[in-house]
């Protein structure tokens, strides 16, 4: 199965990927700062966080100042959530219009708040809206549209085959399915079983999520599904690298090491700046609070500097603060 992956060119649609390893999109994560740290760490394809078509086709300022896309990370695709066909139509053409090379639509989010409104993955209950939806945006643009889905609603059924197999009746360039069910969220063993028989109903492009977070499981994770790729959400934050090192692994078979703790947190500095340059400041600096965490998972003194940046509201300080705590690594490794 290897062999014959690797023997194909990656496409989807128009869009040629460099890699096979692609950014999933996360709420208040991928945004345009994180996303271009991911396109810089290997990632085949950069994907924005969730965006209500809603609030897109009201002119909300917030959301539409995340439809920016810059220049230095495509290719980039931006995703929305709705309920209805043609308010995602209008949200895909904007997001077109704005520049994405993708619109990639949203038909596995397990929040209640989204799917009360028959959007995410309520989705995967109503045939008939599901493809309504998937046909309005692929007729409405020019890019191509990719849908993301959820391998069952529980343990006791596999939706996933017969969604994909009708997104690509709708023209759909590429489906990528979260091999978790709606009832477990992001918890548990990934149905890899599932995803392989997605990939046997259909002859688009298909990536898996879940569980991928190193080269080893991603290189596991595709020989068993004889997925196209890989869609890695919460094992790229504090590790953008990620996607490179698992891309290398799987094609030359080559095991780079993870960053360094120096690394990963002269990451975080990097992240900080292109934060307060794209939000501006504070705001650029209280969005990253959540994802320092994950720079600093296991290093010591990690809780002081936590706490630090997070009574610090300007670039200034958190460059300083940022600075003494890699004296500090410095200090210890001597």
């Amino acid at each position: 199965m290897a062999s014959a992956i690797l023997g194909k060119r990656l496409n989807i649609g128009s869009i040629s990927l460099p890699t096979r390893v692609i950014l999933s999109p996360m709420v208040g994560v991928t945004d345009l700062p994180f996303r271009l740290l991911c396109h810089e760490g290997g990632a085949g394809l950069v994907v924005g966080e969730m965006l209500s078509s809603q609030a897109i086709h009201y002119q909300n300022k917030k959301t539409l100042r995340l439809l920016r896309v810059h220049a230095q990370e495509h290719p980039v695709s931006l995703q929305i959530c709705g309920g209805d066909p043609s308010i995602m139509a209008e949200a895909a053409r904007i997001i077109e219009a704005s520049g994405a090379d993708a619109v990639d639509i949203n038909a596995g989010c397990p929040v209640p708040k989204v799917t009360k409104i028959k959007s995410g993955a309520a989705l995967l209950k109503d045939d008939a809206l599901f493809g309504a939806i998937l046909y309005a945006v692929v007729k409405a643009i020019k890019i191509p549209a990719t849908v993301k889905i959820r391998v069952g609603w529980n343990d006791h059924d596999l939706l996933a085959p017969a969604l994909a197999k009708l997104a690509e009746q709708c023209g759909i360039a590429a489906v990528v399915v979260h091999a978790r069910p709606v009832s477990k969220r992001h918890s548990g063993e990934p149905d890899l079983e599932g995803l392989r028989k997605v990939v046997e109903n259909v002859k688009i492009p298909v990536f898996g999520n879940g569980g991928v977070d190193s080269p080893e499981s991603f290189a596991n994770f595709m020989e068993r599904t004889g997925c196209a790729g890989a869609s890695v959400g919460r094992a790229t934050i504090g590790d953008p690298g990620i996607f490179r090192r698992c891309e290398l692994f799987w094609t030359e078979k080559r095991l780079i090491p993870p960053p360094t703790e120096r690394e990963k947190v002269e990451t975080l500095l990097k992240h900080a700046r292109l934060a307060a340059e794209f939000f501006g400041l504070p705001r650029g600096l209280y969005r990253l609070r959540k994802l320092v965490p994950y720079y600093v998972a296991g290093l010591s003194n990690a809780t002081t500097l936590r706490s630090g940046l997070n009574k610090t509201a300007t670039l200034p300080e958190w460059e300083e603060r940022i600075h003494r705590f890699l004296d500090l690594l410095s200090a210890e490794k001597n």
